[in-house]
């Protein structure tokens, strides 16, 4: 097999809110398209706010059929769930300090999986596009992401060229997103159209666990009649730590005194760190570590607390990045054992909520013929 990397753009100039889009006029079947984005902090500093905050959709589009929908929080989960490993994730609050964050959309199994690729030629008009909003957390400024163009990417279209296109590839679409209530449950149709590799659950709310959000996710086909899971989300999530491991990324703080900051993984965060200042030794003391948060404290050598935010270099480690619970049907790798849920009229998941004022999103990955 042969391969090579089609650049669609480098590093190309995005404004606040632009919706970036490229057609996929490409000859060969796409294995993957890698995507990077970074953008350049304000002058004062920009905490807790993430380049997978501000890509807010991304999308393989037909005209008007949406072929992929996904969060850049669910595509870099997704990556993390299909390789093990973690994806190139850069977040830093340091002033004038850039982030940068690099994940790849996978058309199949894995890069270069051979049954599964998308076959632009199958479309009549194939575009990807990448959906921009530098304000979603705060806006643009001194302790934001800087003023003025900024955003730049990346994408790289992964294609072979001496195999036939395969007729199928794996499609991941945004299902629901609604925001979570203290109790009751809340059902969601999902379709019966393509068989399903794997479903991702995102409870996201600072300061609560996944399964304080949602305590019992259950599949349902024609209202009981089959069940193909009906687990509690912890335990889900211990399935994925035991089968994949933890997340571990460089996280770059700008802190002083005492401070609550939020990290990327959601389940037994640990941050460690040291501070960048020659000649001006410090002393960084965590005090809790949980549920998408790091608290800290600064002293000095002396024991005093130090109130001015200085550079601190650290390395995060946890499970459930963004919050997220993959539930994968069978072996991840074999299709025969994936769910095909067209002999049954109705399917639901069923989520029962434990947690307010959460965002909560559901994500498929189904087998989408071309």
């Amino acid at each position: 097999m042969k391969t090579r990397d089609a650049v669609l753009d480098y590093r190309k100039t995005l404004t606040d809110t632009e919706t970036y889009t490229k057609d996929l006029d490409l000859t060969e079947p796409i294995s993957g398209i890698e995507l990077e984005v970074e953008s350049t902090n304000g002058a004062t500093s920009n905490e807790d706010n993430f380049i997978s905050d501000i890509v807010t959709k991304i999308e393989v589009v037909d005209g008007s059929e949406i072929l992929e929908n996904l969060t850049m929080h669910a595509l870099e989960a997704i990556h993390f769930y299909k390789t093990g490993k973690t994806p190139c994730l850069f977040p830093s609050e340091w002033a004038g300090g850039v982030q940068r964050h690099n994940a790849t959309l996978f058309f199949g199994r894995n890069l270069w999986d051979r049954l599964y690729a998308f076959n632009p030629g199958a479309f009549k008009n194939p575009q990807l596009k990448v959906t921009m909003n530098k304000a979603a957390i705060r806006a643009a400024g001194a302790d934001g992401y800087a003023s003025g163009n900024n955003i730049v990417l990346t994408a790289v279209a992964k294609v072979f060229n001496d195999l036939p296109a395969p007729n199928a590839f794996l499609m991941q679409k945004q299902i629901d997103s609604f925001t979570s209530v203290a109790s009751g449950e809340k059902r969601i149709d999902l379709p019966t159209d393509h068989t399903y590799r794997m479903l991702l659950l995102r409870p996201w709310l600072e300061g609560s666990d996944v399964d304080e959000i949602i305590s019992d996710l259950k599949l349902t086909c024609d209202t009981d009649k089959f069940i193909p899971f009906n687990r509690k989300v912890k335990q889900l999530d211990a399935d994925a730590l035991a089968r994949y491991g933890p997340c571990i990324l460089k996280h770059d703080f700008f802190r002083g005194g005492s401070w609550t900051a939020r990290t990327l993984v959601n389940k037994e965060p640990w941050v460690t760190g040291y501070t960048r200042a020659p000649g001006t030794p410090r002393v960084i003391v965590p005090w809790a570590q949980w549920s998408s948060t790091y608290n800290g404290e600064l002293y000095d050598m002396a024991g005093a607390l130090d109130s001015t935010a200085r550079q601190i270099t650290a390395i995060e480690q946890g499970h459930a990045l963004h919050s997220t619970v993959p539930i994968f049907f069978g072996r991840p790798d074999m299709p025969e054992d994936w769910f095909d849920p067209k002999a049954w009229k109705k399917l639901e998941a069923v989520l029962t909520q434990a947690g307010a004022g959460a965002t909560v999103q559901i994500f498929a990955e189904q087998v989408r013929p071309q």
